[in-house]
């Protein structure tokens, strides 16, 4: 069974007296465990795709699927429920709070969903990360690239089926985006979750077991 299917998938935003097709009848599966990256210039769809998955955006028409059942029309308080017990997301600016310890902000989802903190789960996703030893320093004292690993290990702290990721190495450097990417499909693979991540560079794809390619709101080629 695919993890996520999308069927004649279209989003269309109207600007003043113009719609603006951001997705054309896509429709494409994604398997459990998969590591897929969408590759597309600024414009081409892809961050849209990204977010119409992850539930962070609804679709003008056609359906979305998640282990066989749509969640198309899903409420605001069932689509919350989704995104926090099944789906993690990783996006270029880091979104840890800057109040909290990174230790805290990992936490953040599991006290939200009022589950039960396992600080073994946090001490071995941040050594995987390479950053334990800086869980309970706040994110200002922290490099871009540990920053980038706290809101990796926070989107896997739940065990989700799907991480979703938006340029995630977007704003860092070429050796250190090179060592998180790495590091992300490392951890990706060992908790057994699938992978689906948006970006422009070509050079990332080699990470991959499935690249797509989108321009103008259609998808291009599949590798």
């Amino acid at each position: 069974m695919n993890l996520i299917e999308l069927k004649n998938a279209v989003k269309e935003y109207t600007v003043g007296d113009v719609t603006v097709r951001a997705l054309n009848d896509i429709s494409l599966a994604v398997k459990p465990g998969e590591v897929i990256i969408i590759l597309g210039e600024s414009g081409s769809g892809k961050s849209t795709l990204l977010n119409i998955m992850g539930g962070l955006d609804v679709l003008t028409s056609g359906g979305i699927f998640l282990e066989g059942k749509p969640y198309t029309n899903f409420r605001d308080a069932e689509m919350s429920k989704l995104r926090r017990q099944k789906f993690g997301f990783i996006f270029q600016s880091y979104n840890l709070l800057p109040l909290l310890t990174i230790y805290e902000n990992i936490i953040a989802p599991l006290l939200l969903d009022q589950r039960r903190v396992q600080r073994k789960d946090v001490e071995k996703l941040s050594e995987s990360l390479g950053i334990k030893e800086q869980i309970h320093k706040f994110p200002n004292q922290l490099s871009g690239g540990q920053q980038q690993r706290a809101a990796i290990v926070r989107a896997l702290i739940n065990h989700p089926k799907v991480i979703f990721a938006d340029e995630p190495t977007g704003n860092l450097d070429k050796d250190t985006g090179e060592q998180v990417m790495a590091c992300m499909i490392e951890a990706v693979r060992e908790e057994g979750a699938t992978l689906v991540m948006v970006t422009h560079n070509e050079k990332l794809s080699s990470y991959a077991d499935r690249v797509i390619r989108m321009e103008n709101g259609k998808e291009i080629g599949q590798e």
